[in-house]
């Protein structure tokens, strides 16, 4: 598990700082919607200023025209005249004003091109005939629309109601209506303008009262679904407009720019890299520590830290120490030079690993000495039979990398624990396999002798 736990590290820190990075990502995300819907609802009352502006200009007309009536208790063909043609030459977008006594259009300006609503009676006209009777009620201009006009096309179109002094002094006698058809081209031509200028989808519907259901007259009725700004324009006489934005890329586009999103992301994998490389490098450390560096095998600090666990657990499972001096290794290193030695005590060091199995360890004491550390139960005949296969491998000749080969022998001592009923500190057991190492090389054959070291 040990060797696994800088990777699963690394991943666990990833993980969290990639989920933190999403969090502050969400954070920032909801934060650039909250400051684009700001930027869409200024764009978005920027237009309805826009429309607000053109209606305020284009009602004064009628406006007028019922105050000159009502100050002169009539107005003949002449004056009316007179006073539409400048104030429409004023303003381009009023398509005509009507003067419509006792609810009959009589008079129009301009006369050409709307000669179909001479004499039209707004009670035979059911689209129009509710916004007039709402104008007489109130006594106040009313505005509907866009609509299908009656001398073709689409327009807004405002009933202004015109009421006489009676006797009284008192405004109480119903003349009739000055009506006003507006072109809604112009108000489009703003809307699309703040529209492109914001990268925005802007779309208009009508909600009059008189109507069922709302219904879009401008822009995509899409947009009304997609969790616009919203924002309400009302029209004189109790109508209503509503307008609608949305960003045209849609609000998921909206989001914290890639100059925060990648550099978060990149982070996290680092820091997550760092600390994989960090923990193995300790982890790395922490084994070189215990090796020898020239042969991967524990070292002497090592070996005495396995000793002493070993000998705890002696007193209830037979383990056993062999003690290796290597022989004929000081020429290799005087004749050949000292790389051979190492390539040498290498093989060696590889060879032993080879012979051991299960729990049984390996060790470089320093220079040409090493130690095993066997565990487990073994007869006698088969731990002999043990260090007889690694004195046998380590005989056999080791090729240098100029093709010639050398032979180095091995003396060996062993010492079992525990070797009686009296308990044994880790020198003591150690200075029994030194003696049987030292009786071993004093023999002139230098075989193997772990027999004489089993008590």
């Amino acid at each position: 598990m040990s060797r696994y736990l800088p990777i699963l590290a690394g991943i666990a820190v990833w993980l969290a700082l990639a989920g933190l990075a999403t969090l502050l990502l969400y954070y920032a995300d909801a934060k650039a919607r909250l400051e684009a819907g700001n930027e869409v609802r200024t764009a978005l009352g920027e237009a309805r200023d826009e429309i607000d502006r053109r209606l305020e200009t284009a009602l004064a007309v009628p406006e007028t025209l019922a105050a000159v009536i009502a100050a002169e208790q009539r107005v003949d063909k002449a004056t009316f005249e007179a006073i539409a043609s400048r104030l429409v030459r004023a303003n381009p977008s009023i398509r005509n004003v009507a003067l419509a006594p006792n609810g009959v259009i009589t008079l129009v300006h301009p006369r050409r091109g709307n000669e179909a609503v001479l004499g039209l009676r707004y009670a035979d006209v059911p689209t129009q005939a509710a916004a007039v009777r709402r104008a007489i009620r109130s006594r106040r201009t009313v505005v509907t629309g866009p609509i299908p006009l009656v001398q073709g096309g689409t327009g807004l179109l405002s009933r202004t109601p015109v009421f006489l002094r009676g006797s009284g002094g008192r405004d109480t006698r119903y003349w009739g209506i000055v009506a006003l058809a507006v072109d809604v081209d112009p108000l489009f031509v703003d809307i699309e303008r703040v529209a492109d200028r914001n990268g925005l989808s802007i779309a208009v519907r009508r909600t009059e009262p008189d109507a069922p259901t709302a219904e879009t007259f401008f822009g995509d009725p899409a947009v009304f679904a997609a969790a616009p700004v919203a924002m309400d324009y009302p029209l004189p006489g109790g109508g209503r407009w509503e307008l609608a934005a949305v960003p045209r890329e849609g609000w998921a586009s909206v989001r914290a720019p890639l100059y925060v999103r990648v550099p978060l992301h990149i982070l996290a994998a680092l820091l997550g890299l760092l600390t994989y490389r960090l923990l193995a490098s300790q982890g790395r450390d922490r084994m070189l520590a215990g090796r020898d560096a020239l042969t991967g095998l524990l070292n002497r600090k090592s070996f005495d830290l396995r000793l002493d666990a070993a000998m705890q657990q002696g007193r209830v499972r037979s383990s056993a120490l062999v003690l290796i001096d290597l022989d004929r290794f000081k020429p290799v290193n005087d004749n050949y030079g000292h790389r051979a030695g190492d390539l040498v005590l290498q093989q060696v060091a590889e060879r032993m690993q080879q012979a051991l199995h299960g729990d049984d360890s390996a060790y470089r004491l320093g220079g040409d000495e090493f130690a095993l550390l066997l565990q487990g139960e073994r007869s006698t005949r088969e731990l002999f039979h043990l260090v007889e296969r690694v004195v046998e491998l380590i005989r056999q000749p080791v090729v240098l990398p100029d093709r010639r080969s050398v032979s180095v022998g091995a003396s060996t001592g062993v010492a079992v624990f525990p070797s009686g009923e009296e308990p044994e500190r880790a020198a003591e057991v150690f200075d029994r396999a030194d003696r049987a190492l030292y009786r071993c090389k004093a023999q002139a054959n230098r075989a193997p002798e772990p027999l004489q070291s089993i008590r």
